[in-house]
């Protein structure tokens, strides 16, 4: 039987988790502040301790720390508000091996117990390492993290906006990998990218003979995704008729598949995303009014990367260091006029635009660092050349100009004279004459 020590000071939590937990079948102790707890655990070790962070005459903190010093096999969730939540890397550097936000419900702390009391540390952590990454610093990225987090226990619908290219679905995988169905899957459909026809059939799936092509009986995602997470991109695209499905499989958490009549239970959280104004649809008549007040629990707007161009530094280096991964390249940075230049673009394809950029530059540049000679050319279109860095870089003299030129050039070709003759078409004689000249 398995060992579990509860430590809480508010008496009524610790007491009720003690009870629940050994008509589980454990062997589950309640202690309302962590001295108590660790003169216990030196002489009883437990498997697994639950452990609040905000207690008096002693943290949560500092007794993880103790008790990971008399045994570091001991298995430890932290039980966390949301504020601390956003320091939850301290709290698995520190030894703990999972954390869960209060308020809680009973099947979810069962659930997590379960899975951390099967599993070992390094097998628990390794499904969820690096799941739901959003780069960046800035306050209007920070805010939408941290409306993120608040809201990533909750088993309420929330509708994700936000301009194509943001990472909408970035931020559903973000908010999946912090709630307690992290260990299901989260399961991804584009509404707007899938025939009304095919995606009735991919969202309840069909029993055999539902229609001609239906050889054999499907799952659905609705099936699938049980005990997980659902998201739904591009709602505002889903048909009418769909819509009106959906409400009612929102209402019941139950379904049928397309030809059957046998009832499907799914027990799953919904995020959709939307490019658009939900409420300006259903004024339309596009959108129905009572499925928008069912998804309409939480909301949260993921800036455009304009609104945060401080992060794209960042953003670039995480995307340079993406794709060192997947390609056979010497970029390593990007240099400080190239910086600029991106600061000073509109990005209207957002942080997706910024990481096609960044790996089209990979492609071409050839020194570890990206010049601006390696950027697409229209960054440099006549809209936003007034106020571009790049007129401060070319608004050179014809001989300055032909001496970066050159410079440039035998950079990327590291000195290679007879390479640099072929790209700049001149004689080598030309070239060394040049380079006297330009004191190069």
């Amino acid at each position: 039987m398995k060992k579990i020590v509860i430590v809480d000071d508010h008496k009524e939590i610790s007491d009720l988790l003690e009870r629940v937990l050994n008509k589980d079948n454990y062997n589950a102790k309640a202690f309302y502040d962590a001295k108590s707890a660790i003169k216990f655990i030196e002489q009883d070790c437990p498997d697994l301790v639950l452990l609040d962070i905000q207690m008096p005459d002693m943290c949560g903190l500092e007794a993880l720390n103790i008790i990971k010093k008399l045994n570091p096999k001991i298995k430890i969730i932290m039980i966390t508000a949301y504020a601390e939540r956003q320091n939850y890397n301290n709290l698995f550097e520190n030894g703990a091996i999972e954390f869960i936000s209060k308020p809680f419900k009973l099947k979810d702390i069962r659930m997590i117990i379960s899975k951390v009391l099967s599993s070992s540390d390094t097998e628990y952590r390794s499904k969820l390492k690096n799941k739901g990454i959003i780069i960046g610093q800035s306050e209007a990225i920070k805010k939408c993290r941290n409306e993120a987090l608040k809201f990533s226990n909750n088993d309420a619908p929330i509708i994700i906006y936000g301009e194509s290219g943001t990472g909408k679905e970035l931020l559903a995988d973000f908010i999946h990998y912090n709630s307690v169905r992290k260990h299901s899957r989260i399961v991804k459909i584009n509404c707007a990218a899938i025939p009304l026809e095919l995606l009735e059939s991919e969202l309840f799936g069909y029993e055999r003979g539902a229609f001609t092509s239906a050889i054999s009986s499907k799952k659905g995602k609705l099936e699938e995704v049980h005990q997980g997470t659902l998201f739904l991109d591009e709602i505002c695209d889903m048909d009418m008729k769909l819509q009106t499905k959906l409400l009612r499989v929102l209402e019941y958490k139950t379904f049928e598949r397309l030809g059957g009549n046998k009832e499907i239970n799914s027990d799953f959280r919904i995020i959709v995303a939307t490019n658009k104004d939900i409420l300006e649809e259903v004024k339309k008549g596009n959108f129905r009014q009572d499925l928008y007040y069912r998804l309409n629990t939480f909301n949260i707007i993921v800036p455009p990367l304009r609104e945060r161009k401080e992060d794209i530094q960042c953003l670039v280096h995480y995307f340079i260091d993406l794709f060192r991964k997947e390609y056979v390249t010497t970029v390593k940075k990007i240099s400080d006029d190239v910086c600029k230049i991106l600061k000073t673009h509109t990005w209207p394809g957002n942080v997706r635009e910024l990481n096609n950029v960044i790996q089209r530059m990979i492609s071409v540049a050839h020194t570890e660092e990206i010049e601006i000679e390696d950027m697409p050319d229209y960054l440099f279109e006549e809209n936003e050349l007034d106020n571009s860095e790049y007129w401060k870089c070319k608004m050179l003299s014809m001989e300055e100009l032909e001496k970066k030129h050159i410079i440039n050039v035998l950079k990327k070709v590291k000195e290679n004279k007879k390479e640099a003759i072929n790209i700049l078409g001149i004689s080598e004689k030309t070239l060394y004459n040049k380079m006297k000249k330009y004191n190069i």
